[in-house]
């Protein structure tokens, strides 16, 4: 047993005095790779990672100087003026009197008389989430010919609140017309602080310059007249 032990250390012996040249340089190797996964690639992705968000908080911080780059140049006033025109076209809710006060003024000015009619204003407390925006839709008899069914669609159509004619029937002496009026309460507020604020585009200017030459019938004095209707409520 003694002679066995001897024998395999000579082995031993003889394997690393003609390898001992190779060895040293593998364990370092070895020892070095190790060293290298266990430290160095760690900091390689914290190093990543920190560019990653160094980059995301400059394009913040770019989005948030353009935002107040746009709110330092908005004028307030004017800003107010510009929603006061855009909820006068499209109501924030079923204003079933300025309908009816828009649509006897344009009869008045059209020189049309207008008998009785009615509308579904639907459930006024009633939240209406819906793509399309919420509808009264009303059929309104004109006691008149073409050339005043011709009148009141013209006015009524540069008047606010918006309405859209989508029938008419034309006779001898009454008519009757088709029509829809649109309102859109505000949506929740959904403002992301990283989100871009656009400015108010040419388009959409020149869009409300429009609403602005558009006539406000919403108020109509009572000693003027009445309007002779019939609203059902669902």
């Amino acid at each position: 047993m003694k002679n066995k032990v001897n024998l395999d250390l000579v082995s031993l012996k003889f394997i690393f005095d003609r390898y001992k040249s190779y060895i040293i340089p593998v364990v370092i190797i070895l020892v070095s790779v190790i060293l290298f996964y266990q430290f160095v690639i760690p900091e390689f992705s914290a190093l990543r990672e920190a560019q990653r968000e160094a980059k995301e908080l400059s394009q913040e911080l770019e989005v948030m100087k353009s935002n107040l780059n746009v709110l330092s140049n908005i004028d307030e006033d004017v800003l107010d003026s510009q929603l006061e025109i855009l909820t006068l076209a499209l109501p924030l809710n079923k204003d079933a009197i300025r309908i009816l006060n828009s649509i006897y003024a344009t009869a008045q000015k059209a020189g049309v008389s207008l008998g009785a009619f009615s509308f579904a204003i639907g459930d006024i407390s009633k939240s209406e989430n819906t793509i399309d925006l919420p509808v009264i839709k009303l059929s309104v008899p004109i006691e008149a010919d073409v050339v005043g069914v011709n009148s009141f669609i013209e006015i009524i159509n540069r008047t606010v609140p918006l309405s859209e004619i989508s029938s008419v029937q034309i006779g001898n002496k009454s008519s009757k017309i088709e029509l829809s009026s649109y309102y859109k309460s505000l949506a929740d507020s959904s403002y992301n602080p990283k989100a871009r604020i656009n400015p108010v585009s040419q388009k959409e200017l020149t869009l409300i310059d429009q609403l602005n030459g558009f006539e406000d019938a919403s108020v109509v004095a009572t000693s003027s007249g009445q309007v002779q209707a019939l609203i059902l409520t669902k």
